[in-house]
């Protein structure tokens, strides 16, 4: 690691550092931004697929229940537009599905099965509709209108015998009393009131006795009163249950009392035919239907009782014929309506329960992801607080590593330097040879400044001793004591010592040059540069032979010193 940073200046260390920090306060900003963009990728899946699934479905159950809504409409009134407005509204469903298809596979399936529950749906409607047609949208067409004019003409033949008038009076007011639940008209109110002052005139021209007409007038007076609520009931578009109430009570009464007096006959009968004809319009009770059949029974046995024209008989057998198989006909359409509706039904149920199933699922899905990007969020932005401290310390720790790096050595050769002004210090300030470091390259100045005061000292003393060797050896005279001689002898031995170990630093600065040159030769520099380089290869390489010459002819130490 120090060799490492030996090879770095100090503004490079620096500026690597500062970098180095910024790259993880970068890999912050990037772990910041990676986690709002996959927050909003999750949220933005929530939004395609488990939203807009929730959205698709609800669009659905809303179309879905907007058809229906004119569906009821249709059976209510029997209005085409209607009919068009469920097809318009089917069609809806139809395309939400096909948009639900694209989310996902899942949708996909979801679609499926909505597309085949509504195109049940929209099949049996359409059979409902056709149903509707064939009995007729209104009592004047279909099989309504058929048996209705098929009816009217027997009660134009039948009006050619003698009816009861005072019976058949009383009919007419409940004919127009159930024309009044069945449509709701105002008109048909009036008709019965009008029909029930007739039934006064023709009571008090009547020949019952007195205690008949009295019973007769309290009953017509008590269903006149009954009838004027159930008339305001009706009108009201309210629910009249079925057409029951006092006023029907009063009429079954005053039907009692003239049963009690008469016979019925044909015309009666044929009234009655109708009564249950409307009951069953109205209330939609197969009982009626069997009643109306014992009514055609009764009817045809009387024709066939009856001492009228065999062709009479045979036209008004015709007409009952015709009646029963238009009625019968119309019985048998509305079972038709029965079983397609439950098929709707049916199919408006599945439907709803996938759009229940799938909304509740779309919910629990959301709110599972919705804690799930939450919790993501969560620990990144606990690994970002990490990230942001360990860079923090690491930047810490950095500038304190620097810092030290610069102070200590600093201090160091500040204390090295202020011993070489009083003493020679022997130690040196740590350094690495060819650093680029600049304290480690004062570093090794001042340690060669250190040397060279060594060397200047050491130099110094031996020529003062060598000096002082020859001055003892010069006053001893021409007798030389030994231990003048071995004096001067050790002087020189210490100069030549030192001269050989500067000789050796010269060799190896030399060497140093000449080794520069040869790496700078190698390099691409230009003409006048390589030159010049070559210039101080050669010098270098000078030097250095000199040197070998002078350390070759040098005499050895010891024959210098004797």
């Amino acid at each position: 690691m120090g060799t490492l940073s030996s090879k770095l200046r100090i503004g490079e260390k620096v500026g690597l550092s500062f970098g180095f920090v910024g790259l993880l306060f970068l890999a912050v900003i990037w772990q910041y931004h990676a986690t709002l963009q996959r927050s909003l990728a999750d949220y933005q899946g929530l939004l395609d697929v488990y939203e807009a699934r929730k959205s698709h479905m609800l669009a659905i159950e809303s179309s879905m229940l907007e058809a229906r809504s004119a569906e009821k409409n249709f059976r209510l009134n029997r209005d085409e537009a209607d009919a068009a407005l469920v097809a318009d509204r089917v069609a809806r469903v139809q395309e939400r599905a096909a948009a639900l298809a694209e989310i996902d596979d899942e949708a996909a399936q979801v679609a499926k099965s909505v597309s085949a529950s509504i195109q049940t749906y929209q099949e049996r409607f359409q059979a409902v509709a056709e149903a509707w047609r064939i009995k007729g949208l209104d009592h004047n067409s279909g099989l309504q209108g058929a048996f209705r004019d098929t009816v009217h003409e027997l009660e134009d033949r039948a009006a050619h015998f003698k009816v009861s008038s005072l019976y058949l009076q009383l009919l007419q007011i409940r004919r127009r009393e159930k024309d009044l639940g069945l449509r709701r008209d105002a008109e048909y109110r009036e008709n019965v009131f009008g029909l029930v002052e007739q039934f006064k005139a023709e009571l008090d021209a009547s020949g019952l006795t007195p205690d008949v007409k009295a019973s007769l007038g309290k009953e017509i007076d008590t269903y006149r009163q009954t009838f004027i609520d159930y008339s305001r009931t009706v009108l009201a578009q309210e629910d009249i249950r079925g057409g029951t109430g006092p006023f029907r009570q009063a009429a079954h009464r005053i039907e009692a009392i003239l049963q009690a007096q008469y016979v019925p006959d044909m015309e009666r009968n044929i009234l009655q035919l109708r009564r249950r004809e409307k009951d069953y319009l109205l209330r939609d009770d197969k009982q009626y239907v069997e009643m109306a059949q014992r009514e055609l029974q009764r009817i045809t046995a009387q024709v066939d009782a009856a001492a009228i024209a065999d062709q009479h008989k045979a036209e008004l057998k015709d007409l009952i014929a015709n009646y029963d198989r238009d009625f019968l006909a119309l019985v048998e359409q509305n079972d038709r309506i029965d079983r397609l509706s439950a098929d709707m039904q049916q199919a408006v149920e599945e439907i709803s329960l996938l759009v229940n199933k799938n909304v509740d699922e779309a919910n629990r899905l959301m709110a599972e992801t919705a804690a799930s990007i939450t919790e993501t969020s969560n620990a990144d932005a606990q690994a970002m607080l990490w990230v942001v401290l360990l860079a923090t310390l690491l930047g810490v720790a950095f500038a304190v590593v620097i810092t030290l790096r610069i102070t200590q050595p600093l201090g160091r050769m500040t204390d090295l330097l202020t011993r070489l002004a009083v003493e020679e210090p022997t130690e040196r300030v740590a350094a690495i040879p060819g650093s680029r470091d600049e304290v480690n390259i004062m570093a090794e100045a001042v340690n060669e400044m250190a040397d060279l005061k060594a060397r200047m000292m050491a130099w110094w003393k031996a020529s003062m001793e060598e000096a002082q060797a020859e001055r003892d050896l010069t006053q001893e005279g021409p007798t030389k004591p030994a231990a003048a001689e071995q004096a001067l002898a050790a002087a020189k031995q210490a100069r030549g010592e030192q001269l050989a170990a500067m000789g050796g630093e010269i060799r190896g600065h030399t060497q140093g040059i000449v080794d520069a040159a040869g790496r700078l030769s190698a390099t691409a520099l230009s003409k006048s540069a390589q030159d010049g380089v070559r210039s101080i290869d050669h010098a270098g390489k000078a030097v250095l032979a000199i040197l070998d010459v002078i350390a070759a002819g040098e005499p050895p130490q010891k024959a210098v010193a004797e």
